[in-house]
């Protein structure tokens, strides 16, 4: 999100002793250019955490790892897609340098929903891996 474009509201906010060193430390993992940008990015993260629980329709990406010489995850994941089509926006598949695979897919829907087909997705047969994230509410 570009800040400079954005009419910004001031407030001012006191911390427990220690608070701001884990922020900035935070920040600095994160590498968020400021105390505001991170601050910014954790208060949309419990919006969205908020809408998600409040049912309100999410977007977010369900990722997957599996071995492609193992025919059960391919096929299962295909079946699950077709079935779920109204909230399947995309899918990507990528070969990792192991040989193994990636698949990512790209949701929407109510955030109860996209927590089942998640769920389904990760417990595929041959799945090695797997995770799910809200991205946002629509």
């Amino acid at each position: 999100m570009n800040m400079k474009n954005t009419p910004l509201e001031r407030f001012t906010v006191c911390l427990e002793k220690g608070l701001l060193a884990n922020l900035d430390e935070i920040s600095a993992e994160r590498g968020y250019p400021s105390r505001s940008r991170a601050m910014a990015d954790f208060i949309r993260r419990a919006i969205v955490k908020k809408d998600w629980k409040g049912g309100r329709e999410c977007a977010g990406t369900v990722s997957m790892v599996y071995d492609p010489a193992d025919g059960r995850p391919g096929r299962g994941l295909e079946n699950l897609l077709r079935s779920h089509a109204r909230n399947v926006l995309s899918s990507q598949t990528h070969r990792l340098r192991n040989g193994n695979t990636l698949c990512t897919v790209t949701v929407s829907g109510r955030p109860a929903e996209l927590q089942r087909l998640a769920d389904r997705i990760r417990s595929l047969k041959g799945v090695m891996n797997g995770s799910f994230s809200i991205i946002a509410p629509l």
